[in-house]
């Protein structure tokens, strides 16, 4: 008898959600997300040590390091509203809600198309993500030496991940420590050694993930890109951050945010 795969599956602060990615809209921001790296893969790479690339003519960005795109960069802000409404609905959307407020923002110039090669194929400057948390958004660690951080320090957010093509075992993934924290860790704390002595092996998580299917998590989770040397495919995902209507953070009042649903 075929083990059933449940419809999601739920830790504190993280849920994973299967099949929230409808096939048309799967197959839409596929073909659009390999015909840029396709397009990416064919141009010279000199070693440009530049972290962030900005988009001629565009508010849009191309990060060398993750081999990631703003969002807008691959898709008009139309198709963009169109996936927030079809992933709005169902446990993702109410997940969100319950979290954020009955209206959520979704933030353009946080969201992103990603892909972590296999550790054959990385291209010049590409490297897997560390360990971070997504509610460190735009914090300016550097004036905090003594890691005396502000209450208000860890974004309240959501980070919605949607795998294009299966990932986690042939293919990268993310890997999650279960634990909420409600709080930033320093720079020096996000180090493997450091987080095992912290947190139990049962703690670190590495979800096996289908295409369309969505890993939400809040701000103050730590992950980071798993990947083991034998994977021989590459993963795309879409990633999208929310934030309350009522309440942007300060040092993001600058960015571009459309309702969700």
């Amino acid at each position: 008898m075929a083990r059933q795969i449940p419809d999601y599956l739920l830790h504190d602060g993280i849920i994973l959600c299967r099949t929230v990615l409808a096939a048309e809209y799967l197959r839409k921001w596929k073909s659009a997300s390999d015909a840029h790296y396709r397009d990416l893969e064919m141009e010279p790479r000199n070693g440009d040590s530049a972290n962030i690339t900005s988009i001629a003519g565009t508010r849009e960005r191309f990060v060398p390091t993750a081999s990631s795109f703003t969002i807008g960069a691959l898709r008009s802000e139309s198709n963009v509203t169109e996936l927030l409404n079809s992933i709005s609905t169902g446990v993702a959307g109410m997940w969100i809600r319950n979290i954020l407020g009955w209206c959520p923002l979704c933030n353009l110039d946080q969201s992103w198309v990603r892909r972590q090669y296999a550790p054959s194929r990385y291209p010049p400057l590409h490297a897997p993500h560390g360990w971070h948390q997504d509610g460190a958004l735009k914090f300016d660690f550097q004036s905090h030496p003594d890691s005396e951080f502000p209450r208000n320090a860890v974004l309240n957010m959501v980070t919605c991940w949607i795998p294009l093509n299966s990932c986690g075992l042939d293919a990268p993934g993310l890997e999650l420590i279960t634990e909420r924290l409600g709080a930033l860790l320093s720079p020096r704390q996000l180090q493997t050694e450091f987080l095992q002595t912290r947190f139990t092996p049962k703690r670190f998580w590495q979800p096996s993930l289908g295409p369309g299917d969505a890993l939400l998590f809040r701000g103050d989770i730590l992950h980071r890109t798993h990947v083991m040397p034998e994977m021989t495919n590459d993963r795309t995902s879409i990633e999208l951050r929310f934030f309350s209507a009522v309440s942007i953070p300060e040092r993001l009042q600058a960015d571009r945010f459309i309702p969700f649903g």
